[in-house]
């Protein structure tokens, strides 16, 4: 099908139509308005930017120097420190020894030494005492003994010497180092001449012990009484006081609160004042198994 390229119509006035130029034949539904903003327009507050705070620099002190220590001499920079010989531990006898002589020193440790008198049982002539039975032990209520060895006893008659008399209370007797004997007492009343209440403050008698002799310094009642020191202080009497050596003082019978009361006081105190007598070794004779503590020789 072959379309006609001419157009419909007035040619003239297409012709003038086709060159004037072409008008607005639309109109718009709704015409514009001009339209408020709402919102008032925001100026952003332009924020000065602040500069940043100063750094300030601190300035660091230099210490002052300090002088360094003089370095010591080379020879004494490191001591020496002196060697201690390191004891030599002796060899033991028993390691040295052969097997046989080491069980002969164990047999000769292990046997008993004999029983050897002591001094006093050679000074007085007495007997080694017996071992006790296990029965002796227990002695009777009624008993008078004060001891669990009768066999050891001062014999009535002690043998002195060197200076040193001996005081048998149950004998009431005084044997001087010559041999002499002066008759001597001590206790009160009850209690006279008897061993068995020496621990009784100013009525037993004369506690066993050694003591040594020496002159009181002012009179004792007139007389020049004797001072007895006894070996091992107070507590080897009991706690007394003092003890003399005196006169008869309280009756005819030699009582005393304690001290050795002489009938011929005289003679004794001569005696010491001769340098014959230094000690008194009071014993409590047949009547007590006490033995005196000490004898101080000089």
């Amino acid at each position: 099908m072959l379309i006609d390229p001419k157009p419909m119509g007035n040619p003239e006035a297409l012709g003038s139509a086709h060159n004037a130029p072409l008008g607005t034949t639309l109109k718009p539904f709704f015409t514009p308005r001009a339209v408020a903003s709402a919102m008032p327009p925001v100026q952003e507050a332009v924020r000065e930017i602040e500069p940043p705070p100063a750094v300030t620099t601190a300035e660091v002190i230099q210490p002052s120097p300090v002088p360094l220590p003089v370095p010591r001499p080379a020879e004494f920079r490191f001591a020496k420190v002196p060697e201690t010989p390191k004891p030599v531990a002796p060899r033991s006898v028993s390691a040295a020894a052969p097997a046989g002589a080491r069980t002969a020193a164990l047999q000769a440790t292990q046997t008993p030494a004999p029983n050897e008198p002591s001094f006093f049982e050679r000074l007085f002539g007495i007997k080694p005492a017996t071992p006790p039975d296990n029965t002796l032990s227990y002695a009777a209520l009624g008993s008078t003994t004060g001891s669990i060895a009768p066999s050891v006893r001062f014999s009535p008659a002690p043998q002195v010497d060197d200076r040193t008399a001996v005081y048998d209370i149950s004998a009431k007797v005084v044997i001087m180092p010559n041999g002499e004997r002066l008759e001597a007492h001590s206790g009160l009343g009850d209690k006279l001449d008897d061993p068995r209440f020496v621990n009784i403050r100013m009525k037993g008698a004369t506690p066993p012990g050694t003591y040594i002799l020496t002159e009181r310094e002012a009179l004792f009642h007139g007389v020049r009484a004797l001072r007895m020191h006894p070996v091992g202080g107070s507590a080897a009497i009991y706690g007394r006081d003092g003890i003399l050596a005196h006169t008869y003082m309280l009756g005819p019978n030699g009582d005393s609160n304690g001290c050795v009361s002489f009938r011929n006081y005289d003679r004794f105190l001569q005696a010491y004042l001769r340098g014959e007598v230094k000690r008194l070794v009071v014993v409590a004779g047949s009547k007590q198994d006490l033995l005196p503590r000490m004898v101080n020789r000089s």
